[in-house]
């Protein structure tokens, strides 16, 4: 079995549960990187007719 050198072994998992850090920063990112997650369009969760990843984060869902 081969290996990708071009893994990055300390790139976010989202399924880690990490807590967010104490860096503002960084927990800024975390928070925006969810939110943006949550946004995504997925089979079980389509965008409506006419509307945007954008928009969707936008509203807060």
């Amino acid at each position: 079995m081969s290996v990708d050198p071009h893994i990055d072994f300390h790139s976010h998992d989202p399924e880690d549960g990490e807590e967010l850090s104490d860096n503002p920063a960084i927990r800024e990112a975390q928070i925006l990187e969810a939110r943006m997650r949550k946004a995504l369009a997925t089979k079980e969760d389509p965008l409506r007719e006419g509307e945007s990843t954008s928009d969707r984060m936008h509203r807060g869902e």
